[in-house]
């Protein structure tokens, strides 16, 4: 008996060979139908993950298509490329773009949706309304601008981002599909930019400002910050001037709408700096700290 043990095991260690021998004998045109039915399986995902793609840019052509003309609808006064310099930025980002999709459109579809948000952010911060948040989402951003205007801006962009996500990390897409979606996206900017929007330029960054009104008495814990305002539109500008503590002003920067609320002056006179006639800067002011908008975001 003790012959036989060794003996079952080892029968026992060929029968499994044998049988899956036997098994795929038996049943080989099954199993080949099967593995010939596997590409066509993968096919049949591949086209219609295509075709919902392609039916996606259907739809996102159509929902971005009105937004260029209601931003050219927009009263005069509300539009912020109606000033050339607008206008020559705007070109700039759009042609660094373009440029970039001729070699790699789905990476230039990254750098355009990393420019929606820049441009959503700094347009919070140029109306006063980022209020120190370090981090806005974009569709957040644009739910909170759509007060000014354009409301299918939002919803435009939340299409815009599902179609981006397809193609940057999925396979389906070609490049083709990538450039239409560029396209959209670029308009998506435009109509962004076109949101009304008041322009402010620091004109002269250190001002000595006085609590009396023949200029005796300078005051010694602040500068006056003095900004060229431009109206949405780009109608007359104004000079402002309004006290700060920060020294980060230069002149010809674009600065957000942003204060201190804790500091306030009372009145105050100053200089001006271009005519040398004295002049009240103000009955009583916050101090004002925006940031240079191109270091936002």
């Amino acid at each position: 008996m003790q012959h036989i043990a060794p003996i079952l095991q080892a029968t026992a260690s060929l029968a499994w060979p044998i049988f899956a021998l036997i098994a795929v004998f038996m049943f080989k045109s099954e199993i080949a139908e099967l593995i010939r039915a596997i590409p066509e399986s993968l096919r049949r995902i591949k086209k219609a993950e295509v075709g919902a793609l392609k039916l996606e840019l259907d739809t996102l052509d159509k929902v971005v298509a009105p937004l260029e003309k209601e931003a050219q609808e927009l009263p005069p006064e509300e539009r912020r490329l109606a000033g050339p310099g607008q206008e020559e930025t705007f070109d700039a980002i759009r042609q660094a773009i373009f440029q970039q999709a001729t070699s790699a459109p789905k990476v230039a579809l990254m750098t355009l949706r990393a420019e929606l948000e820049k441009q959503a952010q700094q347009a919070l911060a140029t109306r006063g309304l980022l209020r120190g948040r370090p981090v806005v989402s974009l569709n957040q951003a644009l739910g909170e601008l759509r007060q000014y205007g354009l409301p299918e801006l939002e919803a435009s962009q939340k299409l815009f981002d599902d179609v981006r996500n397809k193609l940057v990390h999925g396979a389906a897409g070609t490049d083709d599909d990538a450039l239409r979606a560029l396209d959209s996206g670029i308009t998506i900017l435009r109509a962004l930019n076109a949101l009304p929007n008041e322009v402010n330029v620091v004109h002269n960054p250190r001002v000595e400002i006085f609590s009396d009104g023949m200029c005796t008495t300078p005051i010694p814990d602040a500068k006056g910050v003095i900004l060229e305002s431009t109206p949405p539109g780009g109608g007359m500008k104004t000079f402002r001037i309004f006290p700060t503590t920060r020294i980060h002003f230069q002149k010809g920067k674009r600065v957000a709408w942003e204060w201190n609320m804790q500091k306030v002056w009372p009145a105050a006179w100053y200089r001006d700096p271009d005519t040398g006639t004295i002049t009240q800067a103000w009955d009583q002011a916050a101090e004002f700290i925006g940031r240079h908008l191109d270091e936002i975001f």
